[in-house]
């Protein structure tokens, strides 16, 4: 589940977001997903996430070029929620939506107050429990919250760190990243039940924590000691493995996993599937491939880039599942690709941007398959 500036983050980091490059010459696959816009202001609009059933939440510009929250239930159009301006930073499998500072279920809004101060909620589990951020000062935060029926319970990092939220699983495992002062050392974090363990780098000082499943299974990307390039990583219960061990020239991520432990992401210019301690090159048909998203029944979403003879760049989304691979259509080499979610029945959600006009929230589907 993601926010905002996880988003910009992960684009900065790992190339979420696709953009122009100069692979070889190879002509673009045919299009087997279609390109559906979500918004209906005709403004644009941003997604931020997706629950396994297909609703997604996030936000449409309105008249003022504001963007406000909505939640597009996967049955029906988008519906305005919670407390604008700002978009809704998570949805859960019962469709309650989050934003900064309230709780949208059952249609009605709970607003989240702290008397500490700002409230920034970041992600919902299936059990109502907000996890999120709180700033003492305007725009400062480094203070992090688990929110549960009225209740806050402050999450402390260590003396001399910060604390920023990531996500939360329906166990109630809190993920996130603590810093010190200036930011040269950042490690990942896993609380449960007032306790929290951290997650030290491969070697290095960076920890980038990207997701949690329901098995208390994390997985980012970690900086190796002396080098600049980073390893995927699995941790669980105290443990971190490198993905890549023995590669320390090859560098690599590690974006997402499901309850099966299925990770996904990218050695190189490769997207790769690691399963059953094997890594499974997904074979794209491009010279630069990220896998981003799996769900439940082991579906796999990210993005790929091609060359035509031309020489004209072309960025794609990918489906994958059990080897066969479906492409959206090709857009140019100047567009952006963001991916939110992956819902169970291998829709995927997100955002294309042209450069030119507004962000646009879409749906890419398989062929014949309707939103619902």
């Amino acid at each position: 589940m993601m926010l905002a500036t996880r988003l910009t983050s992960l684009a900065a980091i790992a190339g979420l977001i696709v953009t122009a490059a100069t692979p070889a010459a190879a002509a673009p696959a045919r299009a087997d997903l279609r390109t559906v816009d979500m918004g209906d202001w005709g403004r644009g609009g941003y997604v931020q996430d997706v629950n396994d059933r297909g609703d997604a939440a996030g936000g449409l510009n309105d008249e003022n070029a504001t963007a406000q929250p909505v939640l597009w239930p996967v049955h029906s159009g988008p519906v305005r929620v919670g407390v604008g301006p700002g978009l809704a930073a998570a949805v859960n499998n019962h469709g309650d939506a989050v934003g900064d500072n309230w709780l949208w279920t059952n249609g009605q809004v709970r607003m989240l107050t702290h008397p500490y101060g700002g409230v920034q909620s970041v992600d919902i589990n299936d059990r109502r429990q907000v996890v999120g951020n709180l700033g003492i000062a305007p725009d400062e935060y480094g203070h992090v919250f688990l929110w549960q029926n009225g209740q806050f319970t402050l999450i402390t990092a260590p003396d001399g760190m910060h604390a920023f939220a990531n996500s939360i699983n329906n166990r109630g495992e809190v993920l996130g990243y603590v810093v010190n002062a200036d930011w040269s050392v950042r490690k990942g974090f896993v609380w449960r039940a007032g306790v929290m363990s951290l997650l030290d780098p491969l070697g290095g000082t960076m920890v980038d924590v990207r997701a949690i499943n329901d098995r208390g299974q994390v997985v980012g990307f970690s900086s190796l000691a002396g080098s600049e390039v980073v390893h995927p990583f699995r941790w669980q219960d105290g443990r971190m493995t490198d993905l890549m061990a023995g590669r320390p020239t090859e560098r690599g991520y590690a974006m997402d996993v499901n309850n099966a432990g299925d990770v996904v992401g990218n050695v190189g210019s490769r997207a790769v599937l690691w399963r059953g301690g094997r890594t499974v090159d997904l074979a794209l048909p491009g010279q630069y491939g990220y896998a981003r998203l799996v769900n439940e029944r082991g579906d796999i979403a990210g993005t790929v880039t091609s060359q035509t003879p031309a020489g004209e760049v072309h960025n794609q989304v990918f489906r994958w599942r059990h080897g066969r691979i479906l492409l959206s259509e090709a857009f140019s080499g100047e567009t952006s690709l963001v991916l939110a979610g992956l819902d169970n029945h291998g829709r995927v959600a997100g955002m294309v941007d042209d450069m030119v006009s507004s962000t646009r929230p879409v749906r890419w589907l398989a062929e014949g398959a309707g939103p619902a």
